[in-house]
C-alpha cells in the first residue's frame, strides 16, 4: 500500500495522519490514513493536476478478522465539466493486491487475474459458472473468430481484462469450444469473434437475451476501442451499485472525523456557493418526489378501477396472472440507458422505431450516478411512445402525444413542460450555431431524404447539467409507417441550446 501511494518501492510504512506530494504525470496528491486498531486500516488519495477541474479520489479500506482479510477499493472522480470523457479502468493498487492474494474471491465468485481460456472439454465448467445462483461476478465471454485471422482477439480479451480486474471475470474460447457453446446455449452464446457480457445471476439457455449484451465482431474491426470502452463501462456500472459488506461498518458513514474538523478551513463563500448549489439540487429532487407521488397516486387509482372491474366480470384469475413480470414478456426495469433502447429494440419495435444511428454517447450516462434512475425513465418514455403510437392506430383521435399523455393513460409520459417539449425556442430553431443539431435520421418512408428536423422531445432528467439524457422524436403514426420515430438517446450537450451554452 506505501508503495502504491508514494510510488515508490522503497516507500516507508504508512503512518497515521495526512500529507501531500507530487507524483507522476502532474499529478498533486493529498494522503489520509486512519488506523481502526490493529485489525483495519484507511487510505484515502486525491489526485488532482493544478488547473484541472477533475479530481481523482481512491478510497482503499483493509479489514482483518476471522473469515479472512477483507479488501475494498473505491475510485471516483467529480469535476466541474459534466460532460468530460472518462476511461473506466481498475487502479493499479487493485492489480497490486489481487497479485499477493492466492485465491481471491467476492461472494461467491473467483476473482481471476487474467482471461481464462475454457477449451471444448471445459465448457461444462462455463456453463455451470454461469448457473451458480451466487455468482456476483459478471462473465465477458469471447469467441475466437472464424478462419483467416490474426490473435488481436486474444489481445483485446487480456484488454478488456486488465481494465475490468476486480469487478469482472474474463473467458476465452476457441472455435472448438465456440462450437460445444452453442451446442448448449443455443442463441444465448456467442461466435465468430463476438463478446457477451453475462450479468450476475443465474443465467441459462432460455434467459433474456437483452440483458446479456453481445457485440459483435465487426464492432470490434469498426471501433475498437470504444467497443471495448463500452464493455468496461457496462460492468463498472454494475459495480457501482454492489453493497458494501458489513465487515466495514467499523469505519463508520464519514473518514471520522469530528464533525467540528473542518471548521473554519473551508472558506466561507465557498461555503456558500455550495450551500446554493444543495438548496438548488434539494428544490430539483422536491419537485421531482411531489410529481412523482401526484403520478402514482394517478396510477394506483386507476389500477384499482381495473381489479374491481375485473373481479367484478369474473376475470380475478387474469389480475393475479399478470402481477409479476414473465420471462418473455416486456421488462418493467432496466440497469441503465443502453439496457433502455436494447429492450425497446426488442419489444417495442412494432410502433416505436429506435435505428442504433439514434443511439448516441451514452457510455457516460450509464455510469453517472443516476444511471439507473435515468435508464428507467428513458425505459418508462420509450414505452409511452410506443403505447401511444399503438392507441393511435385503435383509433386514439384526440390530438398529439401531448394530449394522449394529458389524457392520463396507464403509461403516459407527464405532459408538463418539466418533462416534456413538442418544440424549440425560435432561438434554437433559427439560430446559426444551432442549426442542424435537431436533423436526424428516418425511415425513407417518411422522408425521402432520410432525414428530418425534430423538435418534440423527452426531458429525461430536470437535473443533470450538458449530461441529462433527452429524448427527441417524430410523430409519424397519422404518416405511412404509422410509427414513432426515435432520432437521439443522448446527452443534452449533443443539442445545445442558450442554456447550455
Amino acid at each position: 500500500m506505501a508503495g502504491w501511494t508514494y510510488e515508490s518501492p522503497d516507500a516507508k510504512p504508512l503512518v497515521d495522519g495526512v500529507s501531500e506530494l507530487d507524483v507522476s504525470q502532474g499529478r498533486h496528491r493529498e494522503v489520509s490514513v486512519r488506523s481502526m486498531g490493529s485489525d483495519s486500516f484507511e487510505v484515502i488519495s486525491t489526485d488532482q493536476v493544478p488547473e484541472d477541474p477533475t479530481e481523482w479520489a481512491t478510497v482503499i479500506r483493509v479489514v482483518a478478522d476471522d473469515d479472512g482479510v477483507h479488501t475494498l477499493v473505491e475510485l471516483s472522480m467529480s469535476s466541474d465539466d459534466l460532460a468530460r470523457r472518462v476511461s473506466v479502468g481498475r487502479p493499479r493498487i487493485v492489480h497490486d493486491l489481487l497479485g499477493v492474494v492466492e485465491k481471491p474471491h467476492l461472494g461467491g465468485s473467483g476473482v481471476p487475474i487474467e482471461p481464462l481460456a475454457v477449451p471444448a472439454a471445459g465448457i461444462a465448467i462455463l456453463v455451470e459458472m454461469l448457473a451458480k445462483p451466487e455468482r456476483t461476478l459478471p462473465i465477458i465471454v469471447c469467441a475466437e473468430p472464424n478462419p483467416e485471422h490474426d490473435d488481436s482477439w486474444l489481445r483485446t480479451a487480456g484488454t478488456i481484462a486488465a481494465r475490468a480486474e476486480g469487478i469482472a471475470a474474463v473467458v476465452t474460447l476457441d472455435r472448438a469450444a465456440v462450437a460445444a457453446f452453442r451446442r448448449e446455449f443455443d442463441a444465448l452464446a456467442i461466435w465468430d469473434g463476438g463478446v457477451r457480457v453475462y450479468a450476475p445471476g443465474i443465467v441459462t439457455p432460455d434467459a433474456d437475451g437483452w440483458r446479456h449484451r453481445y457485440y459483435l465482431r465487426s464492432r470490434f474491426e469498426e471501433s475498437p476501442r470504444v467497443t471495448v470502452d463500452r464493455i468496461v463501462y457496462s460492468v463498472a456500472q454494475l459495480s457501482t451499485r454492489r453493497r458494501v459488506p458489513a465487515a466495514f461498518r467499523v469505519f463508520g458513514e464519514q473518514s471520522g472525523l469530528p464533525a467540528d474538523a473542518l471548521d473554519g478551513m473551508v472558506p466561507a463563500k465557498d461555503l456558500a456557493d455550495a450551500r446554493e448549489r444543495w438548496e438548488q439540487d434539494l428544490d430539483v429532487a422536491r419537485n421531482e418526489q411531489s410529481s412523482l407521488e401526484k403520478e402514482l397516486a394517478s396510477a394506483n387509482g386507476h389500477l384499482a378501477r381495473l381489479k374491481d372491474e375485473l373481479i367484478g366480470r369474473g376475470l380475478a384469475a387474469l389480475l393475479w396472472g399478470t402481477q409479476h413480470e414473465e420471462t418473455a414478456s416486456i421488462p418493467d426495469s432496466v440497469q441503465d440507458s443502453s439496457e433502455a433502447v436494447l429492450a425497446a429494440q426488442m419489444y417495442l419495435a412494432d410502433w416505436l422505431v429506435l435505428p442504433d444511428s439514434a443511439i448516441r454517447e451514452l457510455d457516460d450516462i450509464d455510469t453517472a450516478p443516476e444511471a439507473f434512475n435515468w435508464g428507467n425513465k428513458t425505459w418508462r418514455g420509450l414505452r409511452a411512445l410506443a403505447a401511444y403510437a399503438q392507441d393511435r392506430a385503435a383509433g386514439w383521435e384526440k390530438g398529439g402525444f401531448w394530449e394522449w399523455c394529458a389524457s392520463g393513460p396507464v403509461l403516459g409520459w407527464p405532459a408538463t413542460s418539466k418533462k416534456l417539449s413538442m418544440t424549440e425556442s425560435e432561438g434554437v430553431q433559427n439560430g446559426g450555431k444551432f442549426k442542424g443539431t435537431r436533423v436526424f435520421k428516418v425511415d425513407t418512408a417518411v422522408h425521402s431524404s432520410g432525414e428530418v428536423t425534430m423538435l418534440a422531445h423527452l426531458k429525461i432528467s430536470e437535473g443533470g447539467g450538458n449530461l441529462a439524457p433527452r429524448v427527441y422524436f417524430y410523430d409519424d403514426t397519422s404518416g405511412p409507417t404509422k410509427k414513432v420515430h426515435v432520432g437521439l438517446v443522448g446527452p443534452h450537450y449533443l443539442v445545445p441550446n442558450k442554456s447550455t451554452n
